[in-house]
């Protein structure tokens, strides 16, 4: 199977919204499973407000396969660097070849690093482009 990789900024409200419900069940199983960490409100607000961008992952014949948010982040050193917040839809892993488009986009905006944030499973195929773990979060329930 192939896939592509889209930024959304400019694409009509309309072609969008085709992807609404996808996107929307997908952002839901995000919120089901960290609970305390993301809600479905927050990432659409995000999204609305320009705070965040939306990258649609599609197939061959342009179905939706899953979905990453990015946010542009301006470091206290002046340095900008690309978050990758999201990620929900099929494909797991296998989906780390569609960073290569987000570098290039990142690169054209003039940001100096991307920086992943996953879960621990990420760290095997992200290793396959170059990037390495910086900080881990412990987590304790008490």
């Amino acid at each position: 199977m192939t896939y592509s990789i889209h930024l959304t900024q400019g694409w009509p409200f309309e072609r969008i919204a085709g992807y609404g419900p996808q996107i929307t069940e997908a952002m839901r199983k995000i919120e089901e499973r960290f609970p305390d960490d993301v809600s479905l409100e927050q990432m659409a607000c995000n999204l609305v407000q320009g705070r965040e961008q939306l990258w649609l992952i599609l197939d061959e014949n342009e179905n939706f396969v899953a979905f990453v948010t990015s946010e542009i982040e301006i470091t206290k050193t002046g340095r900008k660097r690309v978050l990758l917040l999201e990620l929900a839809g099929d494909g797991g892993p296998n989906l780390a070849d569609m960073i290569r488009p987000i570098e290039n986009w990142a690169r054209e905006i003039g940001a100096a690093e991307i920086c992943p944030l996953g879960r621990i499973g990420w760290r095997k195929a992200l290793a396959r482009h170059g990037y390495r773990p910086e900080v881990i979060r412990y987590r304790k329930e008490l």
